[in-house]
C-alpha cells in the first residue's frame, strides 16, 4: 500500500503577512486610542495615498494608529484561509473596501484589541455563518475598526490604495433611525415665526450623531435647529424655529426635514402655508400636547417626572400630560418653554386644559400653588399671567 502525503492549506493557519499589525502585537499598537472614535466613509479612506512601503512590525500613522467608523454595505464575506472573517463593503457609489475580523484564537498575548476582536466575532457569528465559499449578505452595517494598509495582492473587493479596517473591533448590523416632525403642518403669518419638534428614532444598535437641515423653504424664510444636531447615540429631539420674512411670498410649500447620520439620510415634510396675517391664528409653542414624551419633551425643559403618560390621571387629549407636583409632601416642579412672539402680532392667547387634584379639605386656605409666569430669555418674571391653588380643585378639566 503506497499512502502518499500531500501538503494543503488549512483554515487553522495565522500569522501572514504584517500579522503583528493586523491583531495588535507590534510595538506601535500603543499608540491605537481605542476611546477615540473617528467617523469617516470608504471614499475618504480610498482617498487616502498609499504608503510608498509596508513595513513588516510597525503602523504607518496616522492612518493605522486610528479607530475609523464606517457606515456601508456588507456585500460579501468568507471564512478566509487564515481564519479571518474577510469581508467586502460597498458604497452607493460602488465603492470598495476589505475589513476583516481575525480568528480571536490567532491574537497573541497582549493585544489591545484582543477583546473587541471577540466581541466582534461574536456579534457577526450571532448574524452569520462564514465559510470557505464567499457568501452574499448586501445589508447596512457599521463598522469600528482600526486603519491598516495591505499588500495589493488581488483579493475581491480590496480598495485601490489597499487600506482596510483590519481589526474590527465592533460591528453593528442594520443601523438605522428616522426623524419625525410634529406638527406636520404649520401656518405662519408675513413677519411671523412658528415652531416645530424635530425627534430621531433609532434601531439597529445605530450610534452617530444627526445633522439636521431644512430644504423648500420660500424665499424670505429662514429655518434653525436648537440644537443644531442632535448627539450621539442619535436618539433625540431638536426644536425648529421657521421665521417668515414681511415679502415672502403668500402659499404653501413643502418644507423637508434632513437628518443626516451615519452615512445615511432621512427626512420628513412639514406642510408650510405663508398667509398675509390680518386676524390669522398661528401655534408657537412646540409639542403642546407632550406627545414627543418624557425621553424628547424639546422643546419644554421639566422638572423630573413631570412630562408622563401614567394611567392614573388620564390627560385630556392623547397620552402624555404634564403632572406637576402631588407628593404629599414640600416639593416644587415646573416646565417652561422660550418661543418668540412675531413683533407683527397684534394679541397673544395662551390656552391650556387644568386638572387639579387635592386631599385638602380647606376652603379657605391655599396650600399649594401653581404660577403661570412670563419670563424673559433671562429667567427674570416680567408677569404672572394666572395663579391657582388646591382651592381651584374640580373633578375633571
Amino acid at each position: 500500500v503506497l499512502l502518499m502525503l500531500l501538503p494543503t492549506r488549512t483554515l487553522a493557519q495565522c500569522g501572514v503577512e504584517r500579522w503583528p499589525v493586523k491583531t495588535g502585537t507590534d510595538p506601535d499598537a500603543g499608540l491605537v486610542n481605542l476611546t477615540s472614535m473617528n467617523p469617516t466613509t470608504i471614499a475618504n479612506l480610498t482617498g487616502i495615498t498609499a504608503p510608498a512601503s509596508l513595513p513588516d512590525n510597525n503602523r504607518v500613522q496616522p492612518t493605522e494608529t486610528t479607530v475609523w467608523v464606517i457606515n456601508a454595505t456588507l456585500t460579501k464575506y468568507v471564512l478566509a484561509f487564515d481564519s479571518d472573517y474577510h469581508m467586502v463593503l460597498t458604497d452607493s457609489a460602488g465603492r470598495t473596501m476589505i475589513a476583516e475580523i481575525p480568528a480571536p484564537g490567532c491574537v497573541g498575548p497582549g493585544s489591545p484589541f484582543a477583546a473587541g476582536i471577540a466581541h466582534a466575532r461574536a456579534q457577526f457569528d450571532a448574524m452569520f455563518t462564514a465559510t470557505p465559499t464567499f457568501q452574499t449578505a448586501n445589508v447596512p452595517v457599521q463598522i469600528t475598526g482600526v486603519g491598516f494598509f495591505d499588500h495589493l495582492e488581488g483579493q475581491e473587493g480590496l480598495a485601490p490604495n489597499g487600506i482596510e479596517l483590519h481589526p474590527i473591533i465592533d460591528i453593528l448590523f442594520n443601523p438605522n433611525f428616522s426623524i419625525s416632525a410634529a406638527p406636520t403642518v404649520l401656518t405662519i403669518a408675513r413677519g411671523g415665526a412658528g415652531t416645530a419638534t424635530i425627534t430621531s428614532t433609532l434601531s439597529g444598535n445605530f450610534n452617530s450623531s444627526i445633522a439636521l437641515s431644512a430644504a423648500g423653504l420660500p424665499v424670505g424664510a429662514t429655518a434653525s435647529f436648537t440644537p443644531a444636531s442632535i448627539a450621539a447615540p442619535g436618539a433625540g429631539s431638536s426644536s425648529l424655529t421657521i421665521s417668515v420674512g414681511p415679502s415672502t411670498p403668500v402659499g404653501t410649500y413643502n418644507l423637508v426635514v434632513n437628518g443626516t447620520g451615519g452615512g445615511q439620510t432621512h427626512s420628513a415634510t412639514i406642510n408650510l402655508t405663508v398667509n398675509s396675517g390680518g386676524g390669522t391664528t398661528q401655534q408657537l409653542l412646540g409639542n403642546p400636547g407632550f406627545e414627543n414624551g418624557s425621553a424628547s419633551p424639546a422643546p419644554w425643559t421639566a422638572t423630573a417626572g413631570v412630562i408622563d403618560n401614567s394611567t392614573f390621571e388620564a390627560p385630556h387629549t392623547g397620552s402624555w400630560k404634564a403632572w406637576l407636583n402631588g407628593y404629599g409632601s414640600v416639593h416644587t416642579d415646573s416646565i417652561l418653554q422660550q418661543t418668540s412672539i412675531p413683533s407683527t402680532v397684534t394679541q397673544a392667547t395662551l390656552s391650556f386644559w387644568l386638572h387639579i387634584d387635592t386631599a385638602e379639605t380647606t376652603t379657605t386656605t391655599a396650600y399649594d400653588t401653581l404660577k403661570l409666569q412670563l419670563r424673559n430669555s433671562s429667567g427674570a418674571v416680567l408677569t404672572t399671567l394666572a395663579t391657582y391653588s388646591n382651592l381651584n380643585a374640580g373633578a375633571g378639566y
